[in-house]
């Protein structure tokens, strides 16, 4: 024994020292795909590392986020409140002067009128005067103005109308530095201008306080205009042209919105921009308590805050990325065994590891994205991983999904920020998405499970925010955006299923049954060329889908595969036997070997016809294995029929050269095909299928193809063949049942009207 441990340790030495040991394990490890697989890892790893890069400009908070706590500031900063800003700009708009131009020579306008009065009083009574002058002036006025209407009188009213104009355009109204001219202004302008205790720019009087302008209706104005008619008019006119006057002047000036507007922007552009700028001492409150409710602006506050205070860091982005590097180098490990010891098919199949590292990037990508922003968490945090699980689950199993699916969250949460809360919700929605995602066969699958996984997240925020006493409002907000995440990530799976399927291979059930539909072209034209073939189709169909249900196997799976399993048959349908309804046998004129050739071409034909109309890969290795390497028994012996007659001496033909050329079925689904192919067409020759025969007949057909070692790669026990055998008895038996012989219309006639009763009772 002690020799054969030392040769053992010798040669492993020998091995170990060769100078091309490193070189044949490369070379190993290339072959079996790891190196590849570890080059994907690699992407997925540096990937996640930038991505988690981003997490420094992630604030924590949300707007709209209730603060139980006073947040104060690590290191003093200067911040640019762009509300102050805009705020400052807003009030140098309002106290900025608006700006009037002149509404033309009002007082000459006023002129031309007072002149007509005397000609549109002259032939006129009281009662016939228009209805400007009829409220103003009354007989003795209208007397008074009567005298004026030609000769000297009309001279001297001309000189007094002048005067009186000229008074009022050259009145001047004294101020602290310059005196103003009578400036008249719309009554609305003015009172706003008045409200706003703001100076106005006017049109050939400069800049000048609102208050020393007039309205029409001012009894400034009136008191004025009364001034200066009861200097130059006679006594009877003096109320009456003062009245007139007022009711007749227009303002002098009008707003100009475009001026006005020009200037008013121009005053905020004065306003620099450092104007909005606030500097915060350190340990200073940024956000208080009292406040309850975290805004837009504490969120951007926040963010400038922890700028500020990395830079204070002296090597903080080498520290910060050295930590995050190390974090997802041990995640990515921890994926990786897990993808290995639960789906190691990964580690060599390298377009599906290409296709879950590109999904969880995108979603981690996804979810970073939306904390860099000040989106609500609970929606654009929840939802990438969520979907990330119901995708797995649809391509792989529950049990897969939830191991990445909750790793996944673990770098969602570290990238958010979030604590154990937001990861216990988003755990939640994760199982419950996966555990309730077991078989699609109908569109509303999705969305169902989506709402459960919805319900489920709101259960748990409650929970969490009981715990941490977040108020009401809060909490209500919180559980609207989880079950908004839920509910979306569900309709978002189902619009891209199609492309989940041919990204992963795989075919949902809901596919399956769109493919079990006999409006396929492809099964269309089978029953349409090889009725035989297609009816053969059916009825191993209903044995292994029954068989399938037996040992838990997928049978819709089954039945699907067993309509397309003979597609191959349509190309040469009048060669087999079925689709040969009374007409003649096309192999009696054929050699063994060129029948061979046809029959087993069918598993050819099938996989060409297949692709041709694009069915999925898992229906595909039905036609391909359904037959596996089993012999071709009838003609392998009738060609040893014939060599035995015509070449005795010759060596024995071998059963290799009349074997389909496989492969031998992988999958428990298709050894099922498999069986229900064989002992579906051999119950059928069968002349009377008795229960004792059809239980012999399926008992030796699979032991048959068990000892040949068809079921050698695929995961089939002998309970489960057992199993399958009594499943596939059973429906035969319900298939090929006996029927009471019925009597012929004559013995019908001679029987007596009423049977005996106990005919009846045996009957």
């Amino acid at each position: 024994m002690y020799l054969t441990n030392k040769s053992r340790w010798r040669r492993s030495e020998i091995r170990r020292n060769r100078p091309d040991t490193p070189r044949l394990h490369w070379q190993h490890l290339r072959s079996e795909g790891i190196v590849t697989s570890l080059g994907i890892a690699a992407v997925f790893c540096i990937s996640t590392i930038v991505i988690l890069m981003l997490k420094q400009e992630v604030v924590p908070y949300r707007p709209d986020q209730w603060i139980p706590h006073d947040i104060v500031s690590r290191v003093g900063f200067p911040f640019s409140d762009q509300e102050l800003l805009a705020q400052k700009r807003r009030e140098a708009r309002e106290i900025e002067p608006r700006v009037y131009r002149s509404s033309g020579d009002v007082w000459a306008n006023l002129s031309r009128e007072l002149l007509a009065l005397p000609d549109r009083v002259a032939d006129n009574t009281v009662e016939q005067l228009p209805a400007d002058l009829k409220d103003i002036f009354d007989p003795g006025a209208v007397t008074a103005l009567r005298q004026f209407i030609s000769g000297k009188g009309r001279e001297d009213y001309s000189r007094h109308v002048e005067a009186f104009i000229d008074a009022l355009r050259n009145h001047r109204i004294s101020g602290p530095q310059q005196n103003w001219p009578i400036v008249i202004l719309p009554q609305e302008q003015r009172q706003e201008d008045l409200k706003a205790d703001r100076n106005v720019i006017v049109a050939g009087a400069g800049t000048l306080p609102t208050r020393v302008t007039f309205a029409l209706k001012d009894e400034r104005l009136r008191g004025t205009v009364n001034t200066f008619a009861q200097r130059i008019f006679m006594f009877t006119l003096q109320p009456k042209i003062a009245e007139f006057t007022l009711a007749t002047l227009q303002p002098t000036h009008e707003l100009d919105p475009m001026a006005t507007a020009e200037a008013q922007n121009q005053a905020a552009r004065d306003i620099a921009a450092s104007a909005g700028n606030i500097w915060y001492p350190p340990n200073s409150i940024l956000v208080p308590k009292a406040n309850r409710v975290f805004t837009q602006r504490d969120w951007q506050l926040l963010r400038e805050e922890n700028r500020h205070y990395l830079n204070s860091i002296k090597g903080w982005a080498i520290k910060t990325r050295a930590g995050l590097a190390g974090i997802v180098l041990l995640m990515t490990v921890v994926l990786c065994g897990y993808v290995a010891r639960y789906q190691p098919r990964v580690v060599t199949n390298h377009a599906r590891a290409a296709a879950i590292v590109a999904l969880l990037v995108s979603m981690l990508l996804l979810a970073q994205i939306a904390g860099i922003g000040s989106g609500p968490l609970y929606l654009f945090g929840l939802a990438p991983t969520l979907l990330v699980a119901m995708i797995l689950t649809i391509a792989y199993d529950q049990r897969f999904a939830i191991g990445v699916a909750s790793m996944h969250g673990i770098l969602v949460t570290l990238a958010l920020g979030q604590g154990m809360p937001f990861f216990v919700i988003l755990w939640v929605g994760v199982l419950s998405a996966c555990f309730l995602l077991d078989d699609i066969r109908t569109r509303s699958k999705l969305i169902e499970v989506g709402g459960a996984a919805s319900l489920a997240m709101i259960a748990a925020t409650i929970s969490a925010s009981v715990l941490t006493l977040d108020p009401v409002m809060f909490v209500v907000k919180n559980c609207l955006y989880a079950g908004a995440a839920g509910l979306a990530v569900g309709f978002v799976v189902l619009g891209i299923l199609p492309f989940v399927e041919k990204a992963f291979r795989i075919t949902t059930s809901m596919t399956l049954l769109e493919l079990a539909d006999a409006s396929q072209p492809l099964l269309r034209r089978l029953g349409m060329e090889a009725p035989g073939t297609y009816n053969h189709s059916l009825q191993v169909a209903t044995l292994a889908e029954s068989a399938a249900e037996s040992v838990g196997a997928n049978s819709l799976l089954c039945r699907v595969g067993s309509y397309y399993h003979d597609v191959g048959k349509i190309n040469k349908a009048d060669y087999f036997i079925e689709n040969q309804s009374g007409g003649e046998n096309r192999h009696l004129n054929l050699s063994p070997s060129v029948s061979l050739l046809i029959i087993i071409g069918h598993v050819k034909d099938g996989v060409e016809l297949a692709r041709e109309y694009n069915l999925p890969t898992n229906l595909v290795t039905f036609i391909q294995q359904h037959h596996g390497t089993t012999l071709v028994e009838y003609f392998y012996h009738q060609a040893c029929t014939q060599k035995d007659q015509r070449q005795p001496d010759e060596p024995a033909i071998s059963e290799t050269q009349y074997r389909y050329p496989g492969p031998k079925p992988r999958t428990r689904e298709v050894a099922i095909v498999m069986l229900a192919d064989a002992v579906e067409s051999a119950c059928r020759a069968m002349s009377e299928p008795t229960a004792s025969r059809v239980e012999a007949l399926v008992h030796d057909l699979s032991m048959k193809r068990l000892m040949d070692g068809q079921f050698d790669e695929c995961d089939l026990t002998m309970r489960e063949l057992e199993n399958i055998e009594r499943s596939m008895m059973k429906t035969l038996l319900g298939i090929y049942h006996g029927r009471i012989a019925y009597p012929s219309s004559a013995a019908a006639n001679a029987a007596p009207a009423m049977p005996p009763i106990a005919a009846v009772k045996s009957a």
